[in-house]
């Protein structure tokens, strides 16, 4: 169901925002073990929405088959 071809840039993008996910986890688990709790759940929830932007054309399809389903 996934597009293709997928650009380069479009695959650099994906590979980011997985990244910086990962970065954000990884800070939010220094944040909580210094008890500053509040950045550590901001930053998780930073994390979750870069994870989401790297999903994004899964999503998209996702959303593609469910509307087309509801259309029949």
């Amino acid at each position: 169901m996934a597009r293709n071809p997928k650009s380069i840039g479009e695959m650099i993008s994906t590979v980011t925002f997985f990244g910086v996910g990962v970065a954000c986890v990884i800070q939010a688990l220094t944040f909580y073990e210094e008890g500053l709790l509040i950045r550590s759940y901001v930053s998780i929830f930073a994390g979750f929405l870069c994870a989401l932007g790297g999903l994004r054309f899964v999503i998209a399809d996702l959303v593609k088959m469910i509307t087309k389903g509801r259309h029949k």
